[in-house]
């Protein structure tokens, strides 16, 4: 695949330089926390008049409390963990990765400023 100035694209994932805005992923957080409050809440509040009433109609009610519990509880530790990376906490830490170091002063690859990009001239 040919790209600007003839070169040649050597990877087609350009997803490595796009990143989450913050108050994106913190929405999708509170919703995921709410849903699993929610869960939570029917696996609290269910009657076992409403629990046989639910299991009649199917779907998400049909499930039993504990389960609604468990998974609710769930919900809730996602969410939690997804708005601690949206503040820049990494589960798996430096374990996924290059290792990087900070070279010092007097070993960084530029030794003055950075160079500046120059077109090239005609002879």
């Amino acid at each position: 695949m040919q790209g600007v100035n003839g070169q040649r694209h050597t990877h087609l994932c350009y997803a490595s330089g796009v990143r989450i805005p913050v108050w994106f992923a913190l929405t999708v957080a509170a919703f995921v926390v709410l849903f699993g409050a929610y869960r939570i809440k029917l696996g609290l509040t269910l009657s076992p008049e409403q629990e046989e009433a639910a299991k009649k109609r199917g779907g998400l009610y049909a499930m039993g409390k504990r389960f609604h519990l468990f998974i609710g509880t769930i919900y809730i530790l996602m969410g939690v963990g997804l708005t601690a990376m949206a503040f820049g906490w990494q589960p798996l830490g430096n374990s996924v990765g290059p290792a990087t170091e900070t070279p010092a002063k007097d070993q960084a690859p530029t030794k003055g400023a950075v160079p500046i990009d120059q077109l090239p001239t005609k002879k």
